[in-house]
């Protein structure tokens, strides 16, 4: 199989490292990836929002046989971004032959909720690296006493929940909160340690040294640092939205901000259980030969599949647009 992934990489969102991951993942199981679309393959993959409609409709152009592969985030409005990163992903998914949701909360906010994704289609949850992200191995020497509670993000989208791990901290000054990654004006609390970004590489060093992994992010399709906190033997206290609690189940607690010390308690004094409920959970469900290798299947699946008037009408369509008929279908300012 050859498999055209168009998406450069780049060291910020689990998209990419997700990406980056299922290429080395198709490589070792003998298949051969381009970045190049002017290569022959056999699959385009798009994920998400950051491949181009025009892009989509020139590998129909060059090989009116190719499936194009959608692997879907959630709803860029569910997640207070606007419509355009919806209007994208929905372009491109009218010519999919395979439409893969990150978790059923994707599949709802993109087709129920926010209705932006025609095609229907398999939940594969996304992988975590479990031999990296571990609980053996080295700790980090992090500040503070107490419980450590650690939070990550690199986005000050306010989705992302930290105003809540603002609160959390100055209620709870015996507490100590270590925040990872990119935060909007957090206050001046002796016991909110701010670390800023640090290399993927290092996070399992961070997770490690702390007790529970805060998951304050609100309508996430699937949250990476939640699986990689799992699999660093985190129990998870999370607020009850978006895909989170199907991630989580049985290994950790929602938690709002009035309940939080008592869901803690309760949390902490079973914490070796859940420890390694969260690792056990991390490795059977979210374990990268498992995960990528339900992708390989549904692809291997639809290459089979005959492309039949469907695919004639795609092609023809291409060329449409490539000749400047319906310039309405492009995308603005191209």
């Amino acid at each position: 199989m050859r498999v055209c992934n168009p998406t450069p990489f780049r060291a910020a969102g689990g998209g990419f490292y997700f990406m980056r991951n299922f290429e080395r993942y198709l490589e070792a199981h003998g298949h051969t990836v381009t970045r190049s679309l002017a290569d022959r393959y056999d699959v385009l993959l798009v994920n998400s929002w950051q491949v181009d409609y025009d892009h989509v409709l020139e590998a129909i152009r060059r090989n009116p046989r190719v499936r194009i592969v959608h692997r879907v985030d959630g709803s860029s409005q569910d997640y207070g971004r606007g419509e355009k990163g919806d209007r994208r992903q929905g372009q491109v998914n009218r010519f999919a032959d395979l439409t893969i949701f990150q978790s059923a909360y994707c599949r709802h906010s993109t087709r129920e909720k926010f209705p932006v994704i025609g095609s229907d289609g398999p939940v594969i949850h996304n992988a975590v690296d479990v031999e990296h992200f571990s609980p053996q191995g080295e700790r980090a020497d992090l500040p503070g006493e107490g419980a450590r509670l650690g939070y990550v993000t690199y986005s000050t989208n306010p989705m992302k929940g930290w105003r809540d791990v603002y609160t959390l901290a100055g209620q709870h000054p015996d507490l100590t909160f270590i925040l990872i990654g990119r935060y909007e004006s957090p206050p001046d609390l002796p016991n909110l340690h701010v670390l800023g970004p640090v290399p993927h590489e290092e996070l399992p060093r961070m997770l490690r040294a702390c007790d529970v992994f805060l998951a304050f992010q609100r309508n996430e399709a699937c949250p990476n640092v939640v699986l990689e906190a799992m699999a660093c033997g985190l129990p998870i206290l999370y607020a009850e939205s978006g895909a989170t609690p199907e991630l989580v189940g049985p290994c950790g607690l929602p938690v709002t901000v009035e309940n939080f010390r008592e869901q803690l308690e309760w949390l902490l004094s079973r914490r070796e259980e859940l420890a390694a409920c969260a690792r056990g959970r991390a490795v059977a469900l979210f374990h990268p030969d498992r995960v990528f290798g339900a992708y390989v299947e549904q692809i291997e699946a639809t290459l089979r599949r005959p492309l039949g008037w469907r695919g004639v009408r795609r092609w023809l369509w291409a060329w449409a647009v490539k000749i400047g008929r319906p310039l309405k279908m492009r995308l603005p300012g191209r």
